[in-house]
């Protein structure tokens, strides 16, 4: 027999089922510890005491867990934390997939409703405030609604209420709950939904530290194609809200195995088809601007400069290249602003990323000649070779990139003039070796 030392009430950590919860699953199963008779035992008088005394310092959000799981409807409920209308009913809708359905803040006055059809399969907001302890039948949802529970339980008994959605604290956290409630005889049976928020806040968790100050920066990519397209992508899902894509080709079928989008945006001009593809990360895309197909001269090359904190050059086009190269060096670092230009060579086997202007210095890596690999592959109706570079180097030049550019954006100085990635070892020294190469090995000989 255990004596937890008080009385006690089975609150949190503890299955629906009635199991206690004593470990957590990302403890290794060959460590095992619940098979040492002793750890066990301790365990469990450690989860009784802690029980006792109300889990004082635990914060986890998990009240879904203490309830039995809603298996009829199995759609993902999202909703707007950020804009949630509390004490209220308020519509749900089709989500944006047949997979979900939204919990919106459109407020419905629930004085008059009744179960007609546009009245229906709306879901109240409640703010419970600090819980200590778990909702586990629609007895406990009655307790946590307060003075509002007659109200709640007359809609839900017509068929106009079919969610609740509940706001709480735990700890220092706060969490959100979402349970489907349906009449049955004579009581109100309770299942636990899974939900999600969609607000900016949580999509942008995930974004990585550097996320708020990429969003004010404007960012310019030149050529989206291959490269330039997964290159934009990684750096709207870094943060980066302000970008301007410059390409005037349309996406050929030939092009998908390589880009970004697939062969739904066949047809598009490649600019278009790219923002298409950031939309559906984030449907906010009002930052994304196309403001011209090419870029033909010397003076919008220069503009595209001063506009921009950081243009990545992703053409793989001589012209296009020397015209963003000559513009930044003859601008200089007094404008703070920097050219980053990504390519892949020798068909993949050579990934390599230069900022300009050069720093005070610093110095390039040595230039790759162009081999001549013999048959060029050619496509019916284009012009221009296509090169073989498989798809994981493109993807692997398109993160260098990325990498590169936001150590321009954010002016952190810490990644020298060039970096180049050998896949495949070349005849050329310090390309003969697979690695990373950068140019810093040069001011090092030099010193």
């Amino acid at each position: 027999m255990l004596d937890a030392g008080a009385p006690f009430e089975t609150t949190f950590h503890a299955n629906a089922d009635g199991s206690l919860c004593l470990w957590t699953d990302d403890w290794a199963v060959d460590q095992a510890p619940w098979l040492v008779p002793d750890v066990l035992l301790d365990r469990i008088g450690g989860w009784l005491c802690k029980t006792a005394a109300g889990w004082p310092g635990d914060d986890d959000c998990d009240l879904e867990r203490y309830l039995k799981q809603e298996h009829a409807d199995r759609r993902l409920v999202l909703y707007d934390a950020s804009a949630l209308t509390i004490d209220r009913a308020v519509r749900t809708g089709p989500g944006p997939n047949p997979h979900t359905i939204s919990i919106t803040n459109e407020r419905r006055r629930v004085g008059d409703l009744d179960a007609r059809r546009k009245d229906r399969n709306l879901a109240w907001v409640a703010d419970i405030g600090c819980i200590t302890r778990p909702l586990r039948s629609w007895d406990d949802v009655a307790v946590a609604l307060g003075p509002r529970a007659v109200e709640v339980r007359r809609l839900i008994a017509v068929g106009v209420v079919t969610h609740i959605l509940f706001l709480y604290v735990r700890g220092t956290r706060q969490g959100v709950l979402v349970v489907r409630v349906r009449k049955s005889s004579d009581a109100i049976q309770v299942t636990a939904c899974e939900s999600a928020d969609v607000s900016a806040a949580t999509r942008m968790m995930r974004a990585g530290s550097a996320a708020p100050e990429l969003s004010t920066t404007r960012i310019a990519i030149v050529g989206c194609g291959a490269i330039g397209s997964f290159a934009a992508d990684a750096l709207f899902r870094a943060g980066a809200r302000r970008l301007t894509l410059v390409d005037g080709e349309r996406l050929r079928p030939g092009n998908v195995v390589r880009h970004l989008a697939g062969n739904g945006y066949v047809g598009w001009l490649k600019t278009e088809a790219v923002r298409a593809c950031l939309r559906a990360v984030d449907p906010d895309v009002t930052g994304i601007h196309l403001p011209w197909g090419r870029l033909d001269d010397l003076e919008e090359a220069e503009d595209l400069i001063r506009d921009h904190q950081v243009v990545l050059d992703a053409t793989g086009s001589g012209y296009a290249s020397s015209l963003l190269a000559t513009a930044a060096e003859s601008m200089g670092r007094s404008t703070g602003h920097a050219v980053v230009s990504a390519c892949v060579q020798r068909d993949g086997d050579v990934l390599r990323v230069d900022r300009m202007p050069l720093r005070s210095g610093e110095r390039y890596l040595p230039a790759l000649p162009r081999l001549d690999s013999g048959t060029r592959l050619q496509e019916r109706g284009c012009g221009s070779a296509v090169s073989p570079t498989p798809p994981g180097a493109v993807v692997a030049a398109a993160e260098l990139a990325h990498q590169v550019v936001v150590g321009a954006a954010l002016l952190t100085c810490e990644l020298p003039a060039s970096i180049a990635v050998v896949r495949r070892p070349q005849p050329e020294p310090l390309y003969n070796r697979i690695g990373t190469m950068t140019s810093d090995v040069l001011q090092d000989a030099a010193s």
